[in-house]
């Protein structure tokens, strides 16, 4: 019976996504970070826009703008992941090394924030960072619900640093890849009207790689733009159809299916699971790659 008993103790423990470093695992509340308001290891990235920086920010914020993190190279689709070491030097002149303890923070107005603070945890991820978090709820949270300080002005001078990158390729995902065939499943953040090839966003081509399955990635977010638990995220991964995560995760260009892949990745802890970063609008730059339209409606003649 002990036996027993211990074997399921690690199960369960088995089951939770691992905390790294100074973090209580990949989200933490504006709560907890109030905790840790005196300690000046932790350092808050905050990825909002320079005139929305300059307007509020957590005090002590460094910011690097989440456009900064979709600068991808030449031939690439836009908004993919710039040259490793692009981002790294820019991580760099913020003072920032590959030890440094990141908590991320977005302004929190909904599921497309939480999106995009899951891109940038992704991009690090990458890059090699380990000690990092995602600021749940956002700036929003932090000063609506727990009245937290905020500051205005410009971003303090920091001492530069060197950044050096240990890149982790296997987070990501290739359209040569998936031309080949993967045996991880195909998950599409998009809306439904997306998936099923009703609409297209711009450069897109309707429908979507075939046999891919769908949870739209703001089912993710509760109404205060935070992301649900962990055992709703697994609710939702099963009416997907892919209920043990693992999958490889595309939505129109990478970001909102950034979400997903972090639900999958750090919140289920499924190290399997792969972000596709040019997703949908890569896949129909070429006209060759197979689309499945699930549902046409054939409007164009009446």
């Amino acid at each position: 019976m002990k036996r027993l008993g211990l074997m399921l103790i690690l199960l369960l423990l088995a089951s939770v996504a691992p905390a790294k470093g100074r973090f209580p695992g990949p989200l933490v509340g504006a709560d907890w970070l109030l905790g840790q308001k005196d300690r000046g290891d932790i350092l808050i990235l905050d990825i909002q826009e320079p005139p929305m920086y300059v307007r509020h920010h957590i005090p002590g914020a460094v910011n690097l703008p989440f456009s900064q993190w979709r600068t991808g190279p030449k031939g690439k689709p836009p908004m993919s992941l710039p040259p490793l070491a692009v981002l790294a030097e820019r991580l760099g002149r913020l003072g920032i090394t590959r030890e440094t303890p990141l908590v991320i923070v977005a302004t929190g107005t909904g599921a497309g924030d939480l999106a995009a603070a899951a891109r940038v945890w992704w991009s690090l991820a990458v890059l090699g960072h380990e000690d990092m978090a995602i600021l749940d709820g956002g700036l929003v949270s932090w000063v609506n619900e727990f009245k937290g300080p905020y500051t205005s002005g410009m971003m303090k001078d920091r001492q530069p640093a060197r950044y050096e990158p240990r890149p982790r390729r296997t987070l990501l995902a290739t359209r040569e890849e998936l031309l080949k065939g993967v045996k991880q499943p195909l998950l599409d953040a998009r809306s439904p009207q997306e998936h099923l090839g009703l609409i297209a966003a711009a450069g897109d081509r309707p429908g979507t790689i075939p046999g891919a399955h769908n949870l739209p990635f703001d089912w993710l977010v509760d109404g205060k733009g935070r992301l649900r638990s962990r055992e709703a995220i697994r609710k939702l991964f099963a009416w997907a159809g892919v209920p043990s995560g693992r999958a490889v995760h595309f939505c129109h260009t990478g970001n909102r299916a950034a979400l997903t892949w972090f639900a999958d990745y750090a919140v289920l802890g499924n190290p399997e699971a792969r972000l596709y970063d040019g997703s949908i609008l890569d896949w129909s730059a070429h006209p060759e790659d197979p689309m499945e339209r699930k549902l046409d409606l054939n409007e164009g003649a009446h």
